[in-house]
């Protein structure tokens, strides 16, 4: 699906993409973001309280096409 959103962005003219909010606990998300070549450019701290009660901040992360 992430290949195919960024061929099909590209196709439809998008310049970049933008994904608002990544938990930094989901480690395997970010890893997959980064290899298709996305970085962080913001982060909201204490964005999402998981179930054990401790917060995890959540990155927006950008790609030019």
């Amino acid at each position: 699906m992430l290949a195919f959103s960024l061929t099909e962005a590209k196709a439809l003219g998008f310049e970049a993409m933008q994904y608002n909010f990544v938990l930094t606990s989901n480690t395997r998300a970010i890893d997959t973001w980064a290899r298709a070549g996305f970085a962080e450019i913001g982060r909201i701290p204490r964005a999402f309280k998981l179930p054990s009660g401790e917060y995890t901040d959540a990155l927006v992360l950008h790609r030019f096409l």
